[in-house]
């Protein structure tokens, strides 16, 4: 018999090529060390520690959400709305469809 070869050595297993997209591949722009990222603190109440940043204590200011979702909008907004989805799933002839998708454009 023969000996086999012997691959690599036992102890060093061999490095899965890198993914592309990942940040180690790419060549990320030079930061700018001025500015430095600090963790947000967006909870409510007084807090007990306080931080080393430019705000002495307290909370951050919570970023603002659109909130048009949860408003209890007047009727007359809500049928408006829901007539245009009905009209949207609803099957409309061919010749009553081809007013509706029109182009308003000015004859020259």
């Amino acid at each position: 018999m023969t000996p086999q070869p012997k691959s690599a050595k036992a102890g060093s297993a061999r490095k899965p090529a890198a993914a592309p997209g990942s940040k180690s591949a790419k060549a990320g722009k030079p930061k700018n060390p001025l500015i430095e990222k600090r963790s947000r603190n967006f909870g409510i109440g007084a807090s007990r520690f306080t931080r080393q940043c430019l705000t002495p204590a307290g909370q951050d200011v919570q970023p603002t959400r659109d909130l048009t979702r949860f408003v209890k909008w007047p009727q007359y907004v809500r049928l408006q709305r829901q007539r245009t989805i009905l009209a949207q799933r609803l099957k409309v002839p061919p010749a009553i469809a081809q007013f509706v998708r029109s182009r308003s454009v000015r004859p020259v």
